[in-house]
């Protein structure tokens, strides 16, 4: 059977040097798709130039909540945002999350791959900043309506390894066992395209070259997701994030002669979503 991969930059439209650092990693290195913060200034100009620069580059949404200010008009999505117009923080988001009104959550995301495709980009798949697609069941299944409306693929739920990753750290037992588990049998229902599985291990600490050659040396059969988070630094990403130096690293792995070579030798296929469904 043959071994698939999607190497999935996030938080294309961060900043100029992230969205220039996964264009180069695509280019130049193992990243196949991204998605865009479609919400942030830059994002919308950033898109339509990787469609002219990279159009072999999967392009896709990352559904956020958690950054910036919604594309909605602020009276329309009130659960959603904090006194100053902006998102809620993701602790904040995961505290309040009983008070907030999927119908806002849903006109929010439907802005934001509305946004995207204003650009001319085709949509690949969906996935979500901080993982918030999976804090309730009423906005994974948002999710999967909006695949199916627009007919593209989604981002696994969550990894195997849930209980050891950084990201869903802040998640309650209660969403961690709904993302692990009832999700993926509502995404196998819904019939959206999806991976076999997610990886998010190649991440914070796990920012190494051991680990990233250990996921390719040992992918399984079938696709995978590989999360990842490439770019190069400028000032706006030093100012504005506390993971900055991290995506240098990413990039310089993911372009490695060393990731390349293992690639070749085990005859891993580099895919899309939208590849994966024109294959199936």
């Amino acid at each position: 059977m043959t071994r698939c991969l999607v190497v999935n930059a996030d938080d294309f439209g961060r900043s100029p040097g992230v969205s220039a650092g996964i264009v180069e990693a695509h280019l130049h290195g193992l990243v196949s798709t991204t998605t865009a913060l479609m919400n942030l200034p830059r994002s919308g100009a950033e898109v339509a130039q990787a469609v002219r620069e990279a159009p072999s580059l999967g392009l896709g949404v990352h559904l956020n909540l958690t950054l910036g200010k919604p594309l909605s008009s602020p009276d329309s999505v009130p659960t959603l945002i904090a006194d100053d117009g902006t998102f809620w923080s993701p602790d904040a988001l995961v505290a309040r999350r009983s008070g907030v009104i999927p119908d806002q959550v849903r006109r929010e995301w439907r802005a934001q791959v509305e946004a995207f495709l204003a650009r001319g980009a085709a949509l690949d798949h969906l996935d979500s900043h901080h993982h918030v697609a999976v804090f309730t069941p009423d906005w994974w299944s948002i999710v999967l309506d909006l695949a199916a409306e627009f007919g593209c693929g989604v981002r696994p739920p969550a990894p195997a390894e849930v209980t050891d990753d950084i990201l869903f750290s802040r998640f309650p037992a209660a969403a961690r066992r709904f993302a692990t588990y009832e999700a993926a049998d509502m995404a196998l229902r819904s019939g959206v395209q999806t991976a076999d599985r997610l990886v998010t291990r190649f991440f914070g600490p796990g920012v190494s070259l051991s680990t990233l050659l250990a996921i390719l040396e040992g992918l399984p059969d079938g696709t995978t997701e590989l999360m990842c988070h490439p770019g190069r630094m400028d000032d706006s990403l030093a100012s504005e994030s506390g993971y900055a130096q991290e995506r240098e690293a990413e990039l310089t792995l993911l372009m490695s002669a060393e990731a390349k070579s293992v690639l070749q030798r085990t005859g891993i296929r580099l895919t899309t979503y939208r590849g994966m469904a024109n294959a199936a």
